[in-house]
């Protein structure tokens, strides 16, 4: 790879910033360091990753919090999220514990023995992997008994695991106004502490977007390489950053989505809801870029959507029609609900589904 390299005196040191000249995929952005993604924002980045392309890191979108007073406090924060997700996504990351469903002292011992197990023969550390156990069986956080280094590590091996990637990176969406004068400027250097922090003692990658902590100077800048179909619209709409966004794990409603938490619970009932896949990918031939879904009927070829208000952003927007468009062509129909429409009246968008189900199935509509 060709790079252009020069120096900068910042501070009284002499630091090096490297600048790729050709741009790169997604899934050969480099692992476990702070590098600036140049001419890509964190928005068409959130279409580009979803699917998860196979050999990329799992990407956290971070949202910081309101007043991240300390490097430390920063610090803190994004381990705290990374537990509530790592907790989330249990029992996905240890292996057998899926049967174990009560807090019962005996099925605590249960994980217990099984993250040990599990980590003797791999890179976990038995111990940390032990207590996160417990804490999601409990549905609680964890004690503070490890040091900052300990969950930084365990965390990001945790989280990889439950996507089978050996890799995580955390995407911050940090607001235009984190700026130049002097009470902002000593706020950016204290958040690019914090991440080369997680960079080094975590092997978790940083990815800035846009004019990310504009005087800070020493992070290399990698020029990134957008598959084809991402829109390429002007601007966005101002739609709030998550405070923290992951991908769902096929097969499964995604975790932190509380609607569709709720329409699985609606349809586990309902016989006619057999044959149901949620968040899997599926793409017509090798060449084409795979979908994923959020819900889906292979064999009747029909499809459901559900759009919160991250999809009101343009690159969102745009992405969700070229989706629907490929769908439609293969032969699929593709249902869209609001996450307010589910909320307030479920009983009709399932009555909606099965319509649309019992009509293909009737007429005979399948592949």
């Amino acid at each position: 790879m060709r790079k252009n390299e020069g120096n900068i005196r910042r501070q009284g040191a002499l630091v090096t910033v490297a600048a790729t000249r050709e741009p790169l995929p997604l899934t050969a952005i480099p692992n476990g360091r702070v590098v600036r993604l140049s001419g890509v924002s964190a928005a068409q980045l959130a279409v580009a990753l979803d699917p998860l392309p196979l050999e990329a890191p799992v990407v956290i979108r971070y949202g910081l919090p309101p007043d991240p007073s300390t490097t430390a406090a920063t610090i803190g924060d994004v381990l705290d999220r990374l537990e509530a997700i790592a907790r989330e996504l249990f029992p996905s990351w240890l292996p057998d514990a899926e049967v174990v469903y009560s807090s019962s002292d005996h099925d605590r011992r249960v994980v217990r023995m099984l993250a040990h197990r599990h980590a003797s023969g791999t890179d976990h550390f038995g111990p940390f992997l032990a207590d996160m156990a417990e804490a999601a069986l409990l549905g609680r956080a964890l004690p503070v008994r490890f040091d900052p280094e300990v969950r930084a590590r365990g965390l990001a091996r945790i989280i990889g695991a439950s996507y089978g990637r050996r890799a995580l990176a955390l995407l911050p969406d940090i607001p235009a106004d984190v700026g130049y004068d002097h009470q902002l400027q000593d706020h950016q250097l204290q958040l690019a502490t914090a991440f080369e922090w997680l960079a080094n003692h975590g092997g978790i990658g940083v990815w800035l977007t846009g004019n990310a902590l504009p005087i800070v100077d020493r992070f290399a800048s990698v020029a990134v390489r957008l598959p084809d179909y991402v829109p390429e619209l002007s601007a966005t709409s101002e739609i709030a950053a998550p405070a923290v966004d992951f991908p769902a794990l096929a097969g499964h409603p995604h975790s932190s989505s509380a609607v569709e938490q709720l329409l699985e619970r609606c349809l586990a009932v309902c016989e006619w809801a057999a044959g149901r896949k949620w968040n899997e990918n599926w793409s017509a031939h090798s060449l084409m870029p795979p979908i994923r879904a959020d819900l889906m009927w292979a064999a009747e070829r029909c499809v459901v959507e559900l759009d919160g208000p991250d999809h009101r952003e343009r690159y969102k927007y745009a992405d969700d029609r070229r989706r629907d468009n490929a769908l439609v062509l293969a032969g699929f129909a593709v249902l869209r609900f609001t996450n307010d429409e589910v909320v307030a009246d479920p009983q009709r968008v399932l009555a909606t589904i099965e319509e649309l189900l019992s009509t293909r199935r009737q007429k005979g509509q399948l592949p």
